[in-house]
């Protein structure tokens, strides 16, 4: 069984991408796949098309084998708790601090709003140098803080899929090489990861796929 598997997909571009008409992809547990695209805008769409945060105009979304039904967010909920995404358009909750940021998902799920950051978050909070600014609300963050505690946020998520968008960019040189650590800790756990990256040092480091995004279509690339 895939943990995510997309059928006959077809979805709208944006901004300079094309429309992605009839993909076939699937993701395998232990699988560290690397998209290449002829214009970046396809690979983002595409990673938010396996963040559940767009729906098709056809085809079917299959994650560990059960359709997804996008008619109506709360359906997507708990396939959301189980997907990492880390990229442009990840977000916090502006009216809200960091901490409960960070606990909203366990939250919703535990049904529970005294619940606290557990060890693993909080381990992450102190590595990136953050744990100082658990109360602040995120539009009191520096930039490179705010990135850094949304990615926190999702490395902290009982996942089995990892999405990320440009890291290199995301994380920034300071703090890139503590993610890399953190990631291939991740993988040694049989994750599944999804990622687009202009460093080729990363897509060497991690990757034992690649696919191939052109021209709408997507295909299997040769590593």
């Amino acid at each position: 069984m895939y943990l995510i598997e997309l059928s006959n997909y077809s979805l709208v571009g944006e901004g300079f991408g094309n429309s992605l008409k009839d993909i076939y992809f699937t993701l395998a547990e232990g699988d560290a796949c690397a998209i290449k695209a002829d214009v970046a805008d396809d690979a983002h769409i595409f990673l938010k098309t396996l963040a559940t945060l767009v729906g098709p105009q056809s085809g079917t979304y299959r994650y560990m084998g059960e359709t997804i039904d996008f008619s109506d967010y709360r359906n997507l909920l708990a396939f959301k708790k189980k997907i990492g995404y880390v990229g442009q358009d990840s977000a916090m909750l502006s009216n809200k601090t960091v901490r409960e940021n960070l606990l909203l998902m366990r939250s919703y799920f535990e049904n529970s709003l005294s619940l606290d950051i557990d060890e693993k978050a909080l381990k992450l909070c102190k590595i990136f140098n953050i744990e100082d600014k658990l109360d602040v609300r995120p539009g009191e963050l520096r930039p490179v803080d705010l990135r850094i505690a949304i990615a926190i946020r999702e490395l902290t998520k009982s996942f089995d899929v990892l999405l990320l968008e440009r890291p290199e960019d995301y994380f920034g040189y300071n703090s890139f090489g503590l993610f890399n650590e953190i990631l291939k800790d991740t993988l040694e756990h049989g994750h599944g990861v999804v990622f687009f990256s202009n460093n080729q040092n990363f897509i060497e480091a991690f990757a034992n796929r690649e696919v191939l995004i052109a021209d709408g279509t997507l295909a299997e690339a040769p590593m």
